[in-house]
């Protein structure tokens, strides 16, 4: 048996004041993504070893194989959690994760449709609004681990929404499966 004597701040995370996911409906489409791709990637792999010597064989066992990777990036990507320590703000997963030091930080400037985690050194780091459920009670988590806090009225300014992925990972999850669906029926 072992113990470790560590200082604040050199390299474990604090105990989360606040915990936050994505929207319960985000996750759900996440889900369903990889689950549909899955199935349509299997049967269309089970059409093209029925007619191996198609001119299109290769091209119909490879392209799910991409549908499946962005359905995998969007169920680990809604399956990140953001958390808030005294220590920081931290966004990925129990196993790996990415962490502003409160120490770097600057400003968390508060918009109406996000937090711009603005650092010393680097970019400012959004988290929108629609990306994250209980957005009010993350802002207070903010403002309760004691970190800097600048309201602002209005919405983020458009270079830190196009950082939001919500939207787009949406849509890309959507596309996958009605191109993992397309090319099942070509294979049919």
């Amino acid at each position: 048996m072992s113990a470790v004597d560590l200082p604040p701040g050199t390299g474990l995370s604090g105990t989360p004041i606040g915990t936050f996911r994505a929207p319960a409906g985000a996750r759900r489409l996440a889900t369903a993504s990889i689950a549909s791709v899955t199935i349509f990637t299997a049967v269309t792999w089970g059409l093209v070893s029925r007619h191996p010597y198609r001119d299109d064989s290769s091209t119909l066992v490879v392209l799910p194989v991409a549908f499946a990777a962005f359905a995998l990036l969007g169920f680990a990507v809604r399956r990140a959690r953001v958390a808030i320590t005294r220590d920081g703000v931290r966004w990925g997963w129990a196993a790996l994760g990415f962490q502003q030091p409160a120490s770097r930080i600057v400003w968390a400037h508060v918009y109406s449709d996000g937090v711009a985690v603005e650092a010393r050194r680097g970019s400012k780091w959004f988290i929108a609004a629609r990306d994250w459920e209980r957005f009010d009670a993350l802002v207070r988590q903010l403002r309760r681990a004691e970190l800097p806090v600048k309201d602002h009225s209005g919405t983020a300014p458009v270079r830190q929404r196009l950082q939001s992925y919500g939207r787009f990972l949406d849509g890309l999850l959507v596309a996958s499966m009605l191109a993992a669906l397309a090319v099942m029926l070509v294979a049919a």
